[in-house]
């Protein structure tokens, strides 16, 4: 893909700009969703469970019905997905904990300095030029934002650092998933299409999910949950809009690189601020919400780095394959098998051209197979 390889955009082709958009409506509306329902429920693991399990199922349904190739759980493909759900199951409770003792625009802040952390980790990992000036400049507006927000926020006033105990660790976290979470939907795992990558996240995050809920206790709040038609109204619209963040996510994740996909979660967030300056009275300042501006200005203008030149002669670019679906004989197929089913589904791929140095060897091989049957004949003839 152009963008990702060299053009200073991100947003150079019209199906990233779509997915991407997509993903920043999903993200902006969950985020809201969650803090609604953490007001009447504050129980992170079950109700990240249960959007868990909506995505999961979800992603099972389309493959039976065949809106897509069956992804079958392989070994190989579990493994990189154990380290990057052990980081997402992380960030997803930090999350909801953070949500709980403090307001969305400190999440936001702390989603805004992000891609600093991203940024270096591919260029030490994923084989990316250094930032150049524009990318520094933009991610240095991101971190005085955030100070500026910071200075200004009457939590911290009140609670000092105490109160960004749970932001930092929502911080720390998400950076390496950020950067894990592009690696293993590259093209070398062999998915047929984004549900797969939505089928294994989920799958293997309810377990370790369920037992923090378990750990923290949460079970004998369920008990005392006062449940509302408006509280049921909140779920089902989580999970809903938590199968379509967990797909869109994916592969928005999969056109773009890394930094760029963590900008994109910084650069939505506007109009998650104004919602909930309209909901909350726990809002930031005039100040404060200027500073958050600096971090989005931060965001628009950030110029992604290429990949290094050692990098692109030995790595194939970022290309997503068209997602195909599976064939009528691949419907309901078994989902815990060696793989195969999702494989036989896509078009078998043309052969790669013969380069000067194969094609002189073959013209070779070809001239001492006639010489050798021009002298078999001859000597049967006599």
């Amino acid at each position: 893909m152009k963008g990702v390889l060299g053009d200073a955009s991100c947003y150079a082709d019209p199906q990233n700009v779509m997915y991407c958009l997509l993903y920043s409506a999903c993200s902006a509306s969950l985020l809201l969703i969650n803090r609604l329902i953490m007001h009447q429920m504050p129980m992170a693991s079950f109700v990240s469970s249960l959007q868990f399990a909506a995505s999961m199922v979800t992603a099972l349904l389309v493959m039976v019905q065949g809106g897509a190739a069956v992804d079958a759980f392989e070994w190989r493909k579990v493994k990189p997905y154990l380290l990057y759900v052990s980081m997402f199951v992380t960030t997803i409770y930090c999350n909801f904990r953070a949500l709980e003792v403090s307001n969305v625009e400190t999440l936001i802040v702390a989603r805004s300095c992000v891609p600093f952390n991203v940024a270096i980790l591919e260029f030490l990992c994923m084989g990316r030029a250094f930032p150049n000036l524009r990318s520094w400049f933009a991610m240095g507006l991101m971190v005085l934002g955030a100070a500026g927000y910071v200075a200004s926020d009457k939590q911290f006033e009140l609670d000092g650092w105490a109160a960004y105990t749970w932001v930092t660790a929502y911080f720390v976290v998400i950076s390496f998933e950020m950067t894990v979470g592009k690696y293993i939907v590259g093209p070398h795992l062999g998915f047929a299409s984004m549900w797969g990558p939505t089928l294994y996240t989920n799958t293997i995050s309810i377990p370790p999910m369920i037992t923090i809920g378990l750990l923290t206790d949460e079970q004998s709040k369920l008990c005392a949950v006062e449940w509302t038609a408006g509280l049921g109204l909140l779920l089902f619209s989580s999970c809903v809009v938590g199968v379509s963040i967990s797909y869109l996510g994916f592969k928005a994740r999969s056109l773009v690189s890394a930094t760029c996909f963590t900008v994109l979660g910084v650069a939505n967030k506007m109009a998650t601020v104004t919602a909930n300056v309209l909901i909350w009275d726990q809002h930031a300042s005039a100040f404060g919400i200027a500073s958050l501006v600096v971090c989005l200005i931060g965001a628009a203008i950030y110029e992604q780095s290429p990949m290094r030149a050692e990098k692109v002669a030995e790595s194939k670019p970022d290309k997503v394959e068209p997602e195909v679906s599976a064939p009528a004989s691949a419907r309901g197929g078994w989902l815990w098998g060696p793989g195969s089913t999702s494989s036989t589904s896509a078009p078998p791929s043309p052969p790669p051209p013969l380069t000067a140095a194969e094609i002189a060897y073959r013209e070779e091989q070809n001239r001492e197979a006639m010489i050798e049957a021009l002298g078999a004949a001859c000597r049967r003839g006599l």
